[in-house]
């Protein structure tokens, strides 16, 4: 090399051409790593290595002496190619993660390699490898506080914990008393894909929340806020506005609306409402042209003072594709009905108007002449009798397949069975409390129930105590609760699976037949413990018929035929022998 000058007949210790000399108040002609002259010379060792502290691959060559020309060491052999391992990563490190953190906001660089299905995460004791596949299925099925905790175990659990919460589409939350905003917005925050949003609220809630969901959720579809002891504090205004933000929202179900005074919902998108508690609204305004169903319950007070009619009418104009409606109130009156059928929803194909003491039997009928494609009616709480019974089985004889009739105490046993009779496709049938007698349920007037009894017209005993006949091929639900002038039962129904006869205190166990093969579950609160036993021995009993595949064979003289044994008859090897299955029915008494 250029602008070297070494010097072969001068012998000097090595530690003397390499060290400085401490005295020296300039600086060093020679390289203070390998000892060459600085003149021209590129040294091969790093920067950061001490030839002192890094000894020599022979360890006697610290005591030899040579030339600075010879002494010149070799340079050092070249770094082993890391190999990266981007789908890799150390198993536990016990790094703290805040719970409360959003995932993926600080940690995005350090685990983005770590997408793929295939990477392995520690056990935790170094025994053996969890599949990360295995690690999502387990975390998928937790709930958001264990979630929330496992985050704190290690990175990989963080990661995965980061995962689920960025995939999640659905979330179920429990917000506690004491729980501030910031604890649901930390959630939140972590779902940025989140689709349906489920709150169960033991704390109150004011419009505060709403904009906390409006701004983590903007993807959300459907919303539903449960109250438990709690107060709902957001008023129609805040709503209203809510719903016009959030242009994908598509379901809305929302408890304690007691606050929200007048409101105007408008949304393109919007296709379900479902609003409980409501009282006292001045105004109600729907402007959704794509809602399909609405659930309006109203709080059970006689001085409410909501305009039903008008909101009904609005309803009809500016939302055509109702197909569902449920109103529960006790202001609902023959004038709702009309307003309804004037509105001539042609798609309506479920009406529910409950509690309404005013619906009489030209309701019924003012309902049958606009819509004659109901597939559920529940009239429960009306005034109707056999006779608005009788109307709904001339105009629905195909379509119906539910009808609700519940408190409805001018219905008759008669009115029942008829419907049972002229509905061929009914598949579930409520009659709770309509054969029922006000003394009977009165405690008060159980001592003089005998005297009362002689002193009774036959015609009044036949309203009291009736029996009920049904014989249907369809008829999967049957609730008769609180029939307590019942007093025979009889009942052929091959599909009925559940029966509810709750406080039917007057049914004689004597006179209850019960032919349902395929019945699972039988209601019998508040009966009688002779009635509980008789239901029991024929519900639990094989009613399906057992054929006999005895063979049979003729006599001789071919007079008759008799059984013969399967001992001494042939056993063909081809056919399958049947098995008889007995269906477990259960009897709840509690």
């Amino acid at each position: 090399m250029q602008g070297r000058h070494p010097h072969p007949h001068t012998t000097t210790p090595i530690s003397e051409v390499i060290l400085p000399k401490r005295g020296k108040k300039r600086g060093s002609y020679s390289c203070g790593r390998c000892g060459v002259p600085k003149k021209g010379h590129v040294c091969n060792f790093p920067k950061n290595l001490n030839p002192i502290d890094n000894p020599s691959p022979n360890p006697d060559s610290s005591l030899l002496t040579s030339p600075p020309s010879v002494v010149r060491p070799q340079p050092p052999p070249p770094m082993p190619q890391r190999h990266v391992l981007p789908q890799l990563r150390r198993a536990l490190s016990f790094d703290d993660v805040d719970v409360n953190d959003s995932p993926g906001s600080d940690d995005d660089e350090e685990f983005s390699d770590l997408d793929n299905e295939s990477d392995l995460v520690g056990s935790g004791s170094g025994i053996g490898t969890l599949p990360s596949s295995c690690l999502w299925e387990v975390f998928k099925r937790l709930p958001p506080p264990a979630l929330l905790s496992s985050a704190r175990v290690c990175k990989g659990w963080s990661e995965t914990s980061r995962r689920i919460w960025k995939s999640a589409v659905e979330l179920r939350l429990r917000v506690p008393v004491n729980a501030q905003i910031g604890l649901v917005g930390s959630v939140l925050k972590k779902c940025p894909g989140l689709v349906k949003l489920s709150l169960r609220l033991e704390s109150d809630i004011d419009a505060t929340m709403l904009a906390c969901i409006a701004f983590s959720c903007p993807k959300l579809d459907s919303m539903e806020i449960l109250m438990c002891n709690s107060v709902n504090r957001i008023t129609g205004d805040e709503l209203g506005r809510f719903v016009a933000e959030k242009r994908c929202l598509t379901n809305l179900k929302m408890e304690g609306c007691s606050n929200l005074g007048g409101f105007t919902l408008c949304s393109t998108s919007l296709s379900t409402i479902a609003l409980s508690d409501l009282y006292c609204h001045a105004k109600m305004v729907f402007n959704c042209p794509n809602l399909k169903d609405v659930s309006l319950d109203f709080s059970h007070q006689e001085n409410d003072t909501t305009d039903l009619t008008l909101m009904v009418d609005g309803l009809g104009r500016s939302c055509p594709r109702l197909q569902n409606i449920h109103i529960a109130s006790m202001c609902l009156t023959h004038a709702v009905v009309l307003a309804l059928a004037a509105a001539n929803l042609r798609g309506l194909r479920m009406l529910s108007l409950v509690l309404g003491s005013e619906i009489t039997d030209a309701s019924v009928a003012a309902i049958a002449s606009s819509y004659s494609s109901l597939e559920l009616l529940d009239l429960s709480g009306s005034s109707i009798s056999d006779s608005g019974i009788g109307m709904i089985c001339n105009i629905f004889p195909e379509t119906l397949s539910k009808l609700l009739l519940a408190l409805c105490p001018n219905i008759t046993s008669s009115g029942i069975q008829f419907a049972a009779a002229q509905l061929p496709n009914l598949e579930l049938m409520d009659c709770g409390m309509t054969i029922s007698d006000p003394d009977l349920d009165n405690p008060t007037t159980q001592e003089n129930n005998d005297l009362q009894l002689q002193r009774t017209p036959n015609s009044k005993q036949h309203l009291i105590y009736q029996k009920l006949i049904i014989k249907h091929t369809c008829l999967k639900k049957l609730s008769l609760w609180g029939c307590s002038g019942l007093d025979a039962l009889y009942l052929n129904c091959p599909e009925l699976n559940d029966l509810n006869l709750n406080s039917c205190t007057n049914l004689n166990s004597e006179r209850l037949l019960l032919q349902c093969p395929n019945l699972e579950c039988v209601h019998a609160l508040g009966c009688q413990d002779t009635l509980v036993g008789t239901l029991k021995n024929q519900v639990c009993a094989d009613f399906m018929a057992v054929e006999d595949h005895s063979h049979c064979k003729r006599l001789p003289d071919g007079s008759k035929r008799i059984k013969v044994p399967d001992l001494f008859s042939p056993q063909p090897t081809d056919k399958k022998t049947k098995r008889i299955s007995k269906r477990c029915c259960t009897v709840l008494v509690n």
